[in-house]
């Protein structure tokens, strides 16, 4: 019995020993997995706090913007260069390679005039190297390029759009073999691609380089903003130019806003609205329509009085929409901009035509002036503002006033009798006819019965 007790003894003392060396190696190894966890959650934070930026991801001053996608998703192709590149979001692009020799060519044609002694591309280099970063916080993304490649490419563009608008006035004279001032279609698409919002350059830029390259013994010169503005006349809706209005400029596209909206009252804005009728619904509530063939210059100043709407008329070309959709993402994009003048047009040309017989009607009233079909024109404006907010919408007194005369049945009641009943004199001659055999079917009935009692 005495040996069994030791041997139970020694077992126990084994098992207990094995249980000591079982927690050992087991808080071992939680020591070790906590310490991997401490790691990875270093790893980790160190990872975030790497990329965490010490400034706003952009800058107050950001004017250049890319398009959203839930605005670009409804006509890429209205925001897409299609000839050249202006800048960094397009630039290299294999597409727009081609322009590069002719902005080079340019650029050599701008130097060999040598118009000031300050024209010299060390002199335009050191300009532009010097307003290097505010260049770049105008662009609302961080531009992944070297300060020697972004400065090229700051003055070989400028320089580009400085020379094509002397040519275009010609204020320089044209080279014969300019494959843009002579082949058809290089000049429309141009006009368009400097339009666009991801196209352009910051026009301290280019405002800077117009002016180290002017040449001062020729004070009667245009400005650089009546130059940009009469550029883009054609596209912009035929529009006659106005660069008086003193308000800040930020790139073409910003030209071409502050030129549509010179003459356009500021009125009170709205953040509430409703939509007014179509042209057609409309029409057969006794609405009139008017072309203000005054008012080439302010297509924005829209008027409703006395049930006559009377609106200025507008040419719209082939780039229309994409000029129309960059507006209108412009307007959504910076923050700057409260009014949103071309998004609050946009909603009541969007309201007025429905169908092609709107635009129709639009059109035959010369209030529309185009060369396209009226089926084009009803799927320009429809869904135009797709996707947008106009905080402050510019129209909402006339919309108020458009709606409350639609819903007065009086008004539409006397559209009725105007249209069945007064259209031409025979109709006129059968009304007065049947209210004349009333009338004495009245009487007679009357009579006879004060004959009988």
């Amino acid at each position: 019995m005495a040996g069994s007790n030791v041997s139970d003894h020694s077992v126990m003392q084994i098992r207990d020993e094995d249980r000591r060396d079982d927690v050992i190696a087991e808080n071992n190894g939680n020591m070790a997995t906590l310490s991997e966890n401490r790691n990875a959650v270093e790893l980790i934070v160190s990872s975030i706090r790497g990329r965490i930026p010490q400034q706003p991801p952009r800058p107050a001053c950001s004017c250049i913007f890319r398009i959203p996608n839930v605005l670009r998703r409804h006509n890429e192709k209205a925001f897409v260069p299609d000839l050249i590149s202006i800048g960094p979001f397009h630039h290299g692009e294999k597409d727009l390679q081609v322009m590069e020799e002719i902005k080079l060519w340019y650029l050599h044609c701008l130097l060999g005039r040598n118009p000031t002694s300050e024209t010299s591309l060390e002199y335009l280099v050191d300009a532009i190297r010097s307003m290097e970063q505010h260049c770049r916080d105008c662009y609302e993304e961080r531009i992944d390029m070297s300060s020697e490649k972004f400065v090229e490419m700051m003055v070989v563009d400028g320089c580009f759009i400085i020379e094509v608008f002397r040519k275009y006035a010609k204020e320089v004279p044209r080279n014969e073999d300019d494959p843009l001032f002579y082949t058809a279609w290089m000049m429309l698409a141009l006009r368009k691609d400097l339009f666009l919002l991801e196209n352009q350059l910051p026009w301290k830029v280019v405002d800077c380089l117009f002016h180290h390259t002017k040449e001062k013994d020729k004070p009667e010169s245009k400005a650089l903003l009546l130059l940009a503005v009469e550029f883009f006349e054609g596209p912009a809706f035929a529009q006659v130019p106005h660069a008086d209005r003193p308000l800040e400029t930020k790139h073409l596209l910003d030209v071409i806003r502050n030129s549509l909206i010179a003459l356009y009252p500021q009125a009170e804005t709205h953040s509430y609205w409703e939509p007014i009728p179509s042209v057609t619904e409309l029409l057969q509530a006794g609405v009139e329509f008017k072309v203000r063939s005054d008012t080439w210059d302010n297509m924005l100043d829209i008027t409703f009085k006395n049930g006559v709407m009377e609106i200025p008329p507008i040419e719209i070309e082939y780039n229309a929409e994409s000029l129309f959709r960059n507006l209108i993402a412009y307007e959504q994009c910076d923050p700057s901009i409260i009014t949103c003048s071309i998004t609050s047009y946009a909603v009541i040309l969007d309201s007025l035509i429905n169908t092609s017989k709107d635009a129709d009607f639009l059109i035959q009233k010369e209030i529309i002036v185009t060369k396209l079909s009226k089926e084009d024109i009803a799927c320009l404006f429809n869904k135009l503002y797709s996707h947008t907010i106009v905080g402050y919408f510019c129209y909402a007194e006339l919309t108020k006033n458009v709606n409350a005369y639609y819903q007065d049945r009086w008004h539409r009641w006397q559209t009725i009798l105007r249209r069945d009943y007064f259209s031409n004199p025979w109709s006129i001659f059968s009304l007065a006819a049947a209210l004349l055999i009333l009338g004495f079917t009245f009487l007679q009935t009357l009579y006879s019965l004060l004959t009988y009692y």
